[in-house]
């Protein structure tokens, strides 16, 4: 009887757990999705605040950190890449929560596609996975749910100082494709 309740417990125990992990996970694709198509709101209104698409960034890229660490859970071999697209891309707590964005927003726009959204960097540096072999290019997905949203802040300070029309549309192109890697990243895990 004792083994019985103990086997009911874990499986109790288990089953809370991945519920709780797939209610986080859900949770993160809905705010990204909300956020994103705030972003994209403020790009077809013509009405971009740097401040408020900061804000939007940050929720945008912290529902894509949720994102990535259960696609590392899922797919460990992946970790240290995605854990350092993390911790360049988020300022985050001691806790894992993301605070503001890190270092990569200071970078341009075009160092940050080459380096991090070609994946440039990672060839550059070994961290343990080849992304650019085929059986490992899924890894750009969660990577991507992080890094787009970073190209849309940069292109929103870019056009606050010339108001070029170009990263309006980038804004609009980036979000877009953050919101697809998204979808992506969740039908691989689920």
């Amino acid at each position: 009887m004792k083994y019985v309740f103990v086997l009911l417990a874990a499986f109790l125990t288990f089953s809370l757990t991945s519920t709780s992990n797939a209610n986080q996970f859900d949770d993160a694709m809905r705010a990204y999705t909300a956020a994103g198509q705030r972003i994209i709101d403020m790009v077809n209104s013509d009405q971009v605040d740097v401040a408020a698409v900061e804000k939007e960034v940050i929720a945008t890229v912290a529902a894509g950190v949720t994102l990535a660490n259960a696609y590392s859970a899922k797919f460990p071999q992946g970790k240290a890449v995605l854990d350092k697209v993390i911790t360049t891309a988020a300022k985050t707590d001691a806790s894992g929560n993301v605070m503001g964005v890190g270092a990569m927003a200071g970078m341009s726009f075009a160092e940050i596609e080459g380096d991090w959204h070609d994946t440039e960097y990672f060839t550059k540096n070994d961290h343990g996975l080849d992304l650019q072999e085929e059986d490992n290019e899924h890894f750009t997905d969660p990577m991507h749910t992080i890094i787009h949203p970073v190209m849309v802040l940069v292109a929103a300070k870019d056009y606050s100082k010339d108001k070029n029309p170009e990263h309006l549309k980038a804004m609009k192109a980036e979000m877009q494709e953050g919101m697809e890697q998204v979808e992506n990243t969740a039908n691989t895990v689920k």
